[in-house]
Protein backbone atom coordinates (compact mmCIF):
# COMPACT_ATOMS: atom_id res chain seq x y z
CA UNK A 1 0.00 0.00 0.00
CA UNK A 2 2.75 2.31 0.87
CA UNK A 3 4.75 1.93 -2.32
CA UNK A 4 1.45 2.84 -4.39
CA UNK A 5 0.75 5.93 -2.56
CA UNK A 6 4.05 6.63 -3.03
CA UNK A 7 3.60 6.48 -7.01
CA UNK A 8 0.44 7.97 -6.95
CA UNK A 9 1.99 11.14 -5.62
CA UNK A 10 4.54 11.44 -8.24
CA UNK A 11 2.16 10.77 -11.13
CA UNK A 12 0.33 13.87 -9.81
CA UNK A 13 3.15 15.72 -8.68
CA UNK A 14 3.81 15.42 -12.29
CA UNK A 15 0.76 16.31 -14.16
CA UNK A 16 1.13 20.08 -12.22
CA UNK A 17 0.17 23.38 -14.00
CA UNK A 18 4.24 24.65 -14.36
CA UNK A 19 2.73 27.99 -16.73
CA UNK A 20 3.42 29.99 -14.17
CA UNK A 21 7.55 29.31 -14.23
CA UNK A 22 7.88 30.81 -17.66
CA UNK A 23 7.00 34.30 -18.82
CA UNK A 24 4.44 34.63 -21.12
CA UNK A 25 5.58 35.74 -24.32
CA UNK A 26 4.72 38.41 -26.72
CA UNK A 27 2.03 37.38 -29.68
CA UNK A 28 3.71 37.12 -32.99
CA UNK A 29 1.09 39.03 -34.86
CA UNK A 30 2.08 41.52 -32.39
CA UNK A 31 5.82 41.19 -32.38
CA UNK A 32 5.62 41.79 -36.53
CA UNK A 33 3.23 43.93 -37.13
CA UNK A 34 3.76 47.80 -38.73
CA UNK A 35 4.87 50.36 -36.27
CA UNK A 36 2.22 52.73 -35.34
CA UNK A 37 2.79 56.75 -35.60
CA UNK A 38 1.70 57.98 -31.97
CA UNK A 39 -0.93 60.65 -31.99
CA UNK A 40 1.60 63.34 -31.05
CA UNK A 41 3.50 62.95 -34.13
CA UNK A 42 0.58 63.81 -36.98
CA UNK A 43 1.66 67.39 -37.35
CA UNK A 44 4.94 65.62 -38.21
CA UNK A 45 3.54 62.93 -40.74
CA UNK A 46 1.35 65.90 -42.25
CA UNK A 47 4.07 68.50 -42.96
CA UNK A 48 7.62 68.27 -42.04
CA UNK A 49 8.30 71.50 -43.00
CA UNK A 50 6.05 72.80 -40.27
CA UNK A 51 8.13 70.71 -37.60
CA UNK A 52 10.94 72.52 -38.94
CA UNK A 53 10.37 75.81 -38.86
CA UNK A 54 8.74 75.56 -35.58
CA UNK A 55 12.59 73.25 -34.11
CA UNK A 56 14.07 76.74 -35.61
CA UNK A 57 12.13 79.40 -33.98
CA UNK A 58 12.41 77.00 -30.54
CA UNK A 59 16.41 77.12 -31.47
CA UNK A 60 16.57 80.71 -32.09
CA UNK A 61 14.53 81.73 -28.81
CA UNK A 62 17.34 79.12 -27.09
CA UNK A 63 19.62 81.49 -28.47
CA UNK A 64 18.52 84.54 -27.55
CA UNK A 65 18.11 83.33 -23.93
CA UNK A 66 21.21 82.31 -23.52
CA UNK A 67 22.49 85.51 -24.86
CA UNK A 68 20.53 87.61 -21.96
CA UNK A 69 21.96 84.93 -19.45
CA UNK A 70 25.57 85.40 -20.07
CA UNK A 71 25.30 88.99 -20.59
CA UNK A 72 23.36 89.37 -16.89
CA UNK A 73 26.37 87.00 -15.44
CA UNK A 74 28.70 88.89 -17.01
CA UNK A 75 27.15 92.29 -15.35
CA UNK A 76 27.80 90.28 -12.27
CA UNK A 77 30.84 89.28 -12.49
CA UNK A 78 32.18 92.25 -10.27
CA UNK A 79 29.74 92.06 -7.67
CA UNK A 80 31.11 88.16 -7.39
CA UNK A 81 34.64 89.34 -7.62
CA UNK A 82 33.94 91.06 -4.55
CA UNK A 83 33.00 88.88 -2.28
CA UNK A 84 35.15 86.28 -3.44
CA UNK A 85 37.53 88.32 -2.07
CA UNK A 86 36.35 89.20 1.02
CA UNK A 87 35.35 85.75 1.79
CA UNK A 88 39.28 84.59 0.80
CA UNK A 89 40.65 87.47 3.14
CA UNK A 90 38.43 86.21 6.21
CA UNK A 91 39.49 83.08 5.75
CA UNK A 92 43.16 84.45 5.71
CA UNK A 93 42.06 86.18 9.18
CA UNK A 94 40.80 82.39 10.87
CA UNK A 95 43.56 80.73 9.86
CA UNK A 96 46.04 83.48 10.99
CA UNK A 97 43.97 83.33 14.56
CA UNK A 98 44.64 79.72 14.91
CA UNK A 99 41.97 76.92 16.66
CA UNK A 100 40.05 78.21 20.06
CA UNK A 101 40.93 75.36 21.58
CA UNK A 102 43.31 72.32 20.98
CA UNK A 103 40.70 69.63 21.59
CA UNK A 104 37.55 70.48 19.55
CA UNK A 105 35.35 67.63 21.40
CA UNK A 106 36.42 68.92 24.72
CA UNK A 107 33.37 70.48 27.06
CA UNK A 108 33.12 74.49 26.63
CA UNK A 109 35.31 74.77 23.55
CA UNK A 110 32.98 76.76 21.11
CA UNK A 111 33.85 77.85 17.35
CA UNK A 112 33.96 81.05 15.90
Amino acid sequence: MPISVLALSALLSACGDDTADYPTLMPTDALLAEPAIPGHAGIAAQSPDQVVSDLQAAGAALAISATEVTAAASADDAALRGRADALAERAAQMRAEGDPCDDPTETGCERR
